[in-house]
């Protein structure tokens, strides 16, 4: 998941395949998406799936929808830093927990190591001012923690990691 703003190194046109690079994305998405349906029809599972996916959507298809809704609506470098950032705290986050460590340790660390991925992202593109960045990364960071510790089974964090600090920071540049 960490790799999905490599998107942006491809060409928006490619002339190997004579098509959009939207169309990878799609295609992206659709796959998982017919993979995921025929995994839940025929009750298939697989090393990974945690126990309650077996009856509902997969983490994985999730976080598809997020990243590809992502790649579409945000721009270049904001998705680049939710993406990036859900990618890699999200785990962190995940293993913290599992490890037995506390609240008060797990919250500052994933919050910093999100809004230093965010902020390095953000600063790397070059897009907008380095204070715009700052608050940006701030905003995005709060959200994808908070995010993160959303347990339902009806939305996966995989897809609020990415999709809310992203529609966040996207909304706030607007303004």
């Amino acid at each position: 998941m960490a790799l999905a703003p490599l998107y942006y190194a491809l060409p928006v046109n490619l002339p190997f395949l004579g098509i959009h690079r939207w169309s990878v994305v799609v295609a992206f998405f659709t796959v998982i998406m017919v993979f995921e349906v025929v995994r839940l029809w025929k009750g298939i599972t697989f090393m990974g799936l945690r126990p309650h996916e077996k009856e509902q959507i997969a983490s994985f298809a999730w976080a598809a929808a997020g990243i590809t809704a992502v790649l579409w609506l945000c721009p270049h470098d904001i998705a680049t830093a939710a993406l990036i950032g859900m990618a890699l705290v999200d785990p962190l986050a995940g293993e913290l927990r599992m490890s037995g460590v506390r609240d008060g340790v797990t919250l500052p660390s994933t919050l910093v190591v999100y809004f230093v991925i965010c902020i390095v992202s953000l600063l790397a593109w070059e897009v907008r001012p380095a204070l715009e960045s700052l608050l940006l990364s701030v905003v995005a960071a709060f959200l994808a923690v908070g995010s993160e510790r959303i347990k339902t089974r009806y939305i996966d964090d995989d897809f609020l990691m990415s999709v809310v600090p992203a529609a966040a920071m996207t909304g706030l540049a607007l303004i």
